[in-house]
């Protein structure tokens, strides 16, 4: 669920800037709402218990989509460094 979210959050960011997005911000902003989901699981009185290894694995999910953003952009926005020969 983490990977699609931060999916589509990358895809957003790329399309309302028309510029490749900083992917290590769209991975911490995943990452923060993984963390706040947990948190919020400890605090509020529920039948959910925060872990840590699903905090783990939201990580492990928007680091998926970064990847995957990475090389849908690469070929997107191509580099705009001069080849010397």
């Amino acid at each position: 669920m983490f990977a699609g979210w931060t999916f589509l959050i990358g895809v957003f960011r790329a399309s309302s800037t028309k510029r490749k997005p900083g992917l290590w911000k769209v991975f911490s902003l995943g990452c923060f709402y993984g963390l706040l989901i947990e948190f919020l699981q400890f605090v509020v009185p529920t039948n959910r218990s925060p872990e840590i290894l699903d905090f783990v694995a939201d990580a492990l999910g928007a680091l998926f989509a970064i990847f995957v953003l990475h090389f849908l952009f690469k070929s997107m926005f191509p580099s705009k460094k001069a080849h010397t020969a």
